[in-house]
C-alpha cells in the first residue's frame, strides 16, 4: 500500500535548478547535460516501471499536482525516492505542453549504440528503420506502434528528427522505454548492420511494390520507412531489397508515414509465430 502523500515534506525546487532545467527544452541543452525532462503521469510512470535512470520527480504545488502524484504512486506501486515541489507558474514555464498535468520527471538519458549489437542467426528479428522522418509526432507515433505490434528494435537514421525532442518523447506514450532504440545512426551503417545480421530489407513505397503477404511472413527483416516529402537515403537503392506498399482507393495518393508504417508492420507481424509474436486478432 502506498503511504499517505504529504507535499509539505517535499523540498521546493530552487531557482538555480529551475534555470538549469529550462535549457533542457533545447537540443543543445539536452546534449550537454545528458538529461531529459518528461511530462505527464503516464510517461513518468512508464519511465519508472521500465527502470530508467530517473533522478527526481516534480509535482506542481497545487491540487492537480497532488492528484497526479496519487495516480503516479498507484501506477508504480510506490512513491518515487525523490519528489520536488514546483510552483505552478514555474511548472508551466518548464512544461512543453499547454495545461500541463502537474507531474514531470528528470531522467538521465543513455543513448544506445548499434555498434556491437548482434542478433543470433536462429532468432526471429523484426527491425524498424526510420529514415529521414522529420516530424516529431510521426516519429513518436511510429515508435509507439512498433512497440505495440511486435517490433524488436528501432533504428533512427541521422537524417531524422531528434529522438529526445519533447514532442517525439510525448508521442511515444512511454513505448520509448520498452525496446531498444538507436538514434542518429548513419544510413550506410544501418544498412551494413542489417546485411551482417542476415535481415531481408523491405522498403516502404507509396506508389509501387508488393502488398505484404501476411500468410507467408519472413522471420528476419528490417522495414525502412521514410518521410513523406524527403526521399530515402541513397544507400537503400544500392542494396538488394523488396519494396512494399499499401494499396489505396478513391484518389488518395499517400498515407501519413505513421499510419502507413503501422499498417505495414501489422501485416508483416500478424501471423508471425515465436519470439513475442503479435497475437492474432
Amino acid at each position: 500500500m502506498v503511504r499517505r502523500l504529504d507535499p509539505q515534506q517535499w523540498p521546493v525546487v530552487s531557482h538555480r535548478r529551475l534555470s538549469e532545467w529550462h535549457k533542457l527544452g533545447t537540443r543543445k541543452g539536452r546534449a550537454q547535460t545528458g538529461l531529459l525532462l518528461i511530462e505527464g503521469v503516464r510517461l513518468v510512470g512508464e519511465a519508472m516501471l521500465s527502470g530508467q535512470d530517473v533522478e527526481c520527480v516534480m509535482a506542481a504545488d497545487d491540487d492537480q499536482g497532488l492528484a497526479g502524484m496519487r495516480h503516479l504512486a498507484f501506477q508504480v506501486g510506490q512513491l518515487p525516492k525523490s519528489v520536488l515541489r514546483v510552483a505552478r507558474r514555474d511548472f508551466e514555464k518548464l512544461a512543453d505542453t499547454r495545461h500541463a498535468a502537474g507531474v514531470a520527471a528528470l531522467l538521465r538519458w543513455h543513448p544506445q549504440s548499434l555498434t556491437g549489437v548482434r542478433v543470433p542467426p536462429e532468432r526471429d528479428c523484426r527491425v524498424l528503420i526510420c529514415d529521414h522522418i522529420a516530424d516529431p509526432g510521426n516519429l513518436g507515433t511510429l515508435i509507439r506502434a512498433a512497440a505495440g505490434l511486435g517490433i524488436d528494435r528501432i533504428i533512427i537514421t541521422a537524417g531524422s528528427v531528434e529522438l529526445t525532442n519533447p514532442k517525439t518523447v510525448r508521442a511515444t506514450a512511454g513505448a520509448l522505454f520498452h525496446l531498444p532504440v538507436h538514434d542518429g545512426v548513419d544510413a550506410p551503417e544501418a544498412a551494413s548492420w542489417c546485411r551482417d545480421s542476415g535481415l531481408a530489407i523491405l522498403i516502404a513505397d507509396a506508389h509501387r511494390g508488393k502488398i505484404p503477404d501476411s500468410g507467408r511472413p519472413v522471420s528476419r527483416w528490417a522495414l525502412v520507412l521514410g518521410g513523406e516529402t524527403i526521399p530515402h537515403d541513397p544507400v537503400w537503392g544500392t542494396i538488394p531489397a523488396d519494396r512494399l506498399h499499401v494499396p489505396l482507393r478513391h484518389g488518395v495518393e499517400s498515407l501519413n508515414v505513421a499510419v502507413a508504417g503501422a499498417l505495414l508492420i501489422d501485416r508483416l507481424t500478424r501471423h508471425q509465430a515465436g519470439h513475442g509474436g503479435v497475437r492474432e486478432r
